[in-house]
């Protein structure tokens, strides 16, 4: 996919809810999850479960502007949701010409 800029970086296109729409509907199908080693390290880190990280793709809420990975041509939307009293967040690299959502990393924001 190809993503527009505007002069201040920031990617035109899709709205934050419509990439939160997007994640949420991929992340009902189990096959469209893929995790980074980098994610599960840092989820038994954190002790962040895989249930934990799906209800986050599911509910999660994208609040920021999702930036664009020019390296691997994806976008990174960070979704925050707050699962069994912990403050959440995790960075997915999305496409929309790709079903398949990656998760790269989690982040307990209560600790941040």
């Amino acid at each position: 996919m190809t993503y527009h800029f505007d002069r201040n970086r920031r990617v035109t296109g899709w709205s934050k809810s419509q990439w939160q729409r997007h994640i949420r509907v991929q992340a009902t199908t189990a096959s469209h999850v893929v995790f980074t080693d980098h994610a599960l390290t840092r989820m038994r880190q954190r002790r962040i479960s895989r249930l934990e990280a799906f209800e986050i793709l599911k509910k999660g809420v994208v609040r920021r502007e999702p930036e664009p990975n020019l390296r691997r041509g994806t976008l990174e939307c960070r979704m925050e949701y707050y699962v069994a009293g912990r403050h959440l967040a995790l960075v997915a690299a999305v496409d929309t010409a790709d079903p398949t959502v990656i998760v790269v990393t989690v982040i307990d924001l209560d600790k941040e």
